[in-house]
């Protein structure tokens, strides 16, 4: 019986971490896909640290108003679907 315990602990000690690269990579892949950006989803989460990290790559203000404007747009068309009952866009 303990030989049972084994395999099982030993299984999930190699499968987890595939798993976890398996589900990593997936993310990433059909985050793109489907929304055709990396911030699209949870795609790419574990790098969201690194942003801002080098002196120069910080947005500009106008790229900022730009990213502000865009988000207002999809926030007022949301809320018009919700509002008209039309929520498969």
């Amino acid at each position: 019986m303990e030989w049972a315990f084994a395999i099982a602990f030993g299984a999930m000690v190699l499968i987890c971490p595939l798993m976890m690269i398996g589900m990593m990579v997936g993310g990433w892949l059909f985050g793109r896909r489907s929304g055709g950006s990396v911030h699209s989803g949870h795609g790419m989460m574990m790098c969201h640290g690194m942003h801002g990290s080098r002196e120069g790559d910080s947005p500009s203000v106008d790229e900022l108003k730009a990213e502000r404007d865009r988000l207002d747009r999809e926030i007022s068309e949301s809320e018009r679907r919700l509002t008209t009952g039309d929520v498969h866009g």
